[in-house]
Order: C-alpha cells, then structure tokens, then sequence
C-alpha cells in the first residue's frame, strides 16, 4: 500500500505552463485511507536545487532520500495523479520532516 510520507519517482510529463513537467520524486501528501481506497495520490514534487528556502517549502536534509542530497518539498505544486505515474520508492520521510511539509501545507492552503 502507498503510504503518506512515502516518496516515489512520479511521470508528472503532460503538464501545462508553469506546472512540472517531468520525472521526477515527490512525497506522497494525501491520506492512507484514501491512499488505500483511491485510485490516485496526492503528492508534493522535490527539488533538488536550493536557493532561498521559500514559506510555501520544506527542506528535507541530506541522506535521506534517494541519492543522498538535500532537497526541498514545493507544496504549492500539490498534484493528484493516477497511482499508475508511479515509479520505485526512494524512501520515506520521517515524522520530524513530515511535520515541515503539514506546516507548509498549511500556509499554501491558508488552513
């Protein structure tokens, strides 16, 4: 089952405009029981460029998912997508990173 926290190589090609467009990782954002009962994801795109931290982005450090460098989670590019744009797993964020991305969920969304 695909889990909140869990990140996945996702096919985000199809997009338009300023919307991501490639593969590339991303934290899966949506609840396990709509993970579980769904047919699609809600997921947050990784970056791997770092400039100025922005509010609307976590920073989740180095080691800890895929090849080891640090990355930031772009919340205000939240994305539902078919489970079938799913690649491998890199690996799941733990509760601390977790709790930077709800945070900054919650700017983006006004909550």
């Amino acid at each position: 089952m695909i889990k909140r926290g869990e990140v996945y190589w996702v096919d985000f090609r199809g997009a338009l405009g300023a919307e991501i467009r490639k593969v590339r990782p991303a934290v899966v954002v949506s609840a396990d029981g709509h993970n579980e009962n769904m047919s699609t994801v809600t997921v947050a795109p990784l970056s791997t460029l770092f400039s100025r931290l922005k509010s609307y982005e976590a920073a989740v450090p180095g080691g800890l998912i895929g090849d080891g460098r640090p990355a930031r989670v772009k919340t205000h590019q939240l994305r539902a997508v078919d489970k079938k744009r799913l690649g491998d797993k890199l690996g799941e964020l733990p509760l601390g990173a977790m709790a930077d991305v709800d945070a900054t969920l919650r700017i983006h969304l006004g909550l």
